[in-house]
């Protein structure tokens, strides 16, 4: 049986006409023996046939050949918009269909409408000092912009909830990390030091060597230029904030620029509000 057959043997056979609320546009999928298998979430949809409504959210899935003349997804949907489409329920998950066809599209309906105003409608938190954050529905989170320590660092505050249109906690805990912003720097970037200096001399590539980062180096002596270490307050010197992920539970995912340290990979730590920091590691 070939993947494709396999891949359909999942859904059952009998066809739906569905009208979907979508909740995000096609980004990717994952990969399955030479094909890919895009998705979609919906956030509500109505049954034609049977004419049930219902606001349960779900999710459309379909295969396609990962071949070199593949461009895009093999459908495409716009966020926060109604379509008519055939598919297949499928056998044992519930809320999950097989997509067929798309049979029209920016469909209006009474009771998908509301629904369509409703998300589409922007929710933002508002800050005087820390600037506005608007919830990404697509993801569940608050995402902003702030000023650490004169960088530029994004900031995504987890919802409350699941699909949820508040991050009350997770903007508590964010307010807190940022008024103590110059402890949590330093916290981050001497354990990151700690878990990760030996790491970063082991990849050290003598030809991104920045001679500026350590006035002690004798230009003159060839020999050093593959002996050099990255000494450790280089190592905490060349770090760059990028992004700060937290949630209710003030679970902090925090990602540093690592300065071409591990080539393109960029350092991610793992830590706690309550002062706890569990883990830096390399990642990209």
């Amino acid at each position: 049986m070939n993947v494709l057959k396999k891949f359909e043997n999942n859904y059952e056979s009998a066809i739906t006409e569905l009208l979907v609320l979508t909740n995000e546009r096609v980004s990717g999928g994952y990969k399955e023996r030479g094909m890919i298998v895009p998705s979609l979430k919906f956030i509500a949809y109505v049954n034609l046939q049977t004419g049930e409504f219902s606001q349960e959210r779900g999710v459309l899935q379909w295969m396609i050949p990962d071949d070199n003349s593949r461009t895009g997804w093999g459908f495409d949907f716009e966020q926060f918009q109604i379509y008519r489409i055939r598919a297949r329920k499928h056998k044992q998950t519930k809320g999950s269909y097989l997509l067929l066809e798309i049979l029209e599209e920016n469909v209006s309906d009474p009771q998908l409408n509301p629904i369509k105003e409703h998300v589409s409608t922007p929710v933002t938190i508002e800050d005087s000092a820390l600037g506005t954050f608007l919830l990404e529905r697509e993801y569940s989170w608050f995402e902003g912009t702030a000023d650490w320590l004169g960088t530029e660092c994004h900031v995504y505050l987890i919802t409350d909830e699941e699909d949820g249109e508040t991050a009350e906690k997770a903007y508590a805990h964010f307010q807190t990390l940022y008024q103590d912003r110059d402890a949590w720097d330093d916290k981050f970037r001497q354990f990151s030091a700690d878990s990760l200096l030996e790491l970063a001399n082991d990849w050290y590539d003598p030809d991104n060597y920045d001679e500026n980062l350590d006035d002690e180096l004798d230009n003159n002596d060839e020999d050093l230029d593959d002996e050099m270490p990255i000494k450790r307050d280089e190592f905490i010197r060349r770090m760059s904030i990028e992004s700060i992920e937290i949630d209710d539970e003030g679970d902090m995912t925090v990602y540093y620029n690592a300065d071409e340290m591990f080539t393109d990979h960029a350092i991610v730590i793992y830590a706690e509000i309550r002062g706890k920091i569990s883990s830096a590691d390399i990642i990209g």
